[in-house]
């Protein structure tokens, strides 16, 4: 059993906004000069290939720049490499992956979602990828780009690249699927997990910019977030948008079968089948996602040789997998958080300060990780862990004090708070393989300090609706906690500021005046100061008991000894990225 520590990914933002690129061919400047000339260079692979690299002289100039007005001469320049040939077209047979939930949708715009679509981050593209080795950025369907202005970031792309339903993929059909994923016509809510207005327009056939409304040195970043699905299809076939995933990545869609399972054939056309910029291979003929809730099934899956890989299996599970003659568990770090929202508004329990931090108070962390998780976890102090930039390392988790939670509660009781009203305790089925044990243990908890809790599970779709909810338009008295997941791929804390405690949060229900204040001035600004501001008003959210933290989690897989396939921090399930082991 392998068990990784998360690297601690700085992220830089200097002078607007410092790109950074892990591929050879990507060359950052202020400004170059560029004189051509062959030269040979080894490169440091399994197998010794020499490449021809055109030699680029730079020449730096200064730039004047102006605070809020700041002109933008970054620019990444791809410098054209030729690369000895990849390998062809040749898959087989069946990978089958057992997952713990069925999608609602497959919508283009879920790509971004390895619980909530699984399968279609494999079917779907982005214009940058996240390196989560360094956290820089790395060419996708596009292959280079520069940001203009503090609000705009021009990409070039890739040329050649179809979708599967035939339509070409250029500037005028991206910008139609950014738009609208970004629209309410989606059905989606991703402009709303991204933050601000966003918008595409095609400048030519393969130039594309990408707007937003307010200054934000946060767009590279987010695109990692935006898949694009066909152009055409929302033009000619939108009836069809939330059933029928069209990409132009290396799996196409082949037959979703409702409460069962739903499977993927792979794309002979890729791009990718021919350049290193793919970053992986078609390696099956078919790819199969078998829907199963209880965690113990989908680890014996692996066990029995009916499945490959078993998404988020139980310590327990991990350990026999580790065992058993075939199969390995693969114990990961995670960007995923387990935090607890509870009502904070209007006439809830919890918008008294001393129910919320009885409530916080009352919760044993370092026992649900060292019992229910089996040390798969770190106890959480705060919504992100180090990865992430605005993470503040002085915080501290809240201490169990069942006795202080105790007269906090009365206390609240003698000023005539009804603090018999019943709360209700909501999560979503399979979150995490122990999430049916983590309730009823956090509900004896609290209801031991003087609650009255009860626990109820959601599907996808009811959780949805119970939580996707701004504190403006949920009920004032109906005492809802959510004990939830929450993962920060862009690995910045503004990110999960803007979702789940912003005034304006889609996920938000809680308003604080001076966590806000701090958060609006810290989204324009970029590198130390930002993280400044991100941390004092981290530092605000989690004084006022606004959001509570339970661990920030390890995740586990059972393999199959007959893949090779590696767990990378975000825990997305990238087909191009198994393959048979040898």
């Amino acid at each position: 059993m392998s068990k990784k520590m998360f690297p601690v990914v700085a992220v830089l933002l200097v002078s607007g906004l410092l790109f950074a690129a892990c591929q050879p061919q990507i060359v950052e400047v202020d400004k170059v000069v560029v004189t051509e000339k062959e030269v040979p260079v080894e490169v440091e692979k399994i197998v010794e290939v020499e490449k021809i690299v055109k030699e680029v002289e730079v020449v730096e100039v200064e730039v004047e720049k102006v605070v809020k007005e700041i002109e933008y001469v970054e620019k990444i320049v791809e410098v054209a490499a030729e690369a000895a040939a990849v390998t062809s077209y040749a898959p087989s047979g069946e990978v089958i992956i057992a997952v713990g939930i069925e999608p609602i949708s497959v919508g283009a715009w879920r790509g971004f979602s390895e619980t909530g679509c699984p399968g279609c981050r494999s079917v779907t593209e982005q214009l940058v990828l996240r390196n989560y080795d360094n956290g820089s950025m790395m060419p996708s369907l596009a292959t280079s780009w520069e940001r203009i202005d503090d609000s705009r970031v021009r990409f070039y792309l890739r040329e050649g690249v179809s979708f599967t339903d035939g339509s070409p993929f250029n500037a005028e059909m991206a910008a139609v699927s950014i738009n609208h994923s970004m629209s309410e016509e989606s059905g989606g809510t991703l402009a709303d997990y991204l933050g601000g207005e966003m918008s595409a327009e095609a400048v030519d056939e393969y130039t594309l910019d990408i707007y937003t409304a307010d200054p934000d040195p946060m767009i590279l970043q987010k695109m990692d977030w935006v898949s694009i699905g066909s152009g055409q299809q929302i033009l000619e076939r939108i009836e069809t948008y939330d059933t029928e995933i069209i990409g132009t990545g290396p799996y196409m869609l082949d037959e979703w079968k409702a409460g069962e399972s739903i499977s993927f054939v792979g794309n002979p056309d890729w791009w990718g089948n021919s350049s290193p910029d793919g970053l992986g291979a078609v390696s099956f003929e078919k790819a199969t996602y078998r829907f199963l809730a209880e965690d113990t099934v989908r680890a014996a899956t692996v066990k029995a040789g009916e499945a490959h890989i078993a998404q988020y299996v139980t310590p327990d599970d991990c350990k026999d997998l580790e065992s058993n003659s075939g199969t390995h568990c693969d114990l990961e770090a995670s960007v995923e958080t387990m935090f607890i929202r509870p009502d904070t508004h209007g006439a809830s329990l919890f918008s008294d300060i001393r129910l919320r931090r009885a409530l916080l108070h009352a919760i044993d962390r370092q026992l649900i990780v060292d019992t229910i998780l089996g040390g798969a976890a770190t106890v959480a102090s705060q919504i992100c862990n180090p990865s992430c930039a605005g993470h503040n390392p002085d915080l501290a988790p809240v201490v169990y004090d069942p006795d202080y939670a105790k007269f906090l509660v009365a206390e609240a009781a003698a000023d005539g708070i009804d603090t018999s009203a019943e709360i209700r305790l909501v999560a979503r089925i399979a979150v995490i393989p122990q999430i049916a044990e983590v309730m009823p243990a956090i509900q004896e908890m609290v209801n031991e300090v003087g609650f009255n809790a009860v626990v109820e599970f959601m599907d996808p779709d009811a959780f949805g609706k119970a939580l996707v909810l701004n504190w403006k338009d949920t009920p004032e008295d109906r005492n809802l906690v959510g004990v939830h997941l929450h993962g920060n791929e862009i690995l910045d804390w503004a990110t999960s500021y803007r979702f789940y405690m912003s005034c304006d949060g889609i996920l938000s229900v809680m308003c604080d005046e001076e966590a806000e204040r701090l958060w609006e001035e810290a989204l324009p600004l970029t590198g130390q100061a930002r993280i400044d501001k991100m941390q004092a008003s981290n530092l605000r959210v989690v004084e006022q008991a606004l959001v509570g933290h339970v661990a920030h989690m390890d995740l586990a897989y059972g393999i199959s000894d007959d893949i090779d396939w590696n767990v990378n921090l975000d825990h997305r399930i990238l087909l191009r990225t198994i393959k048979p082991a040898r």
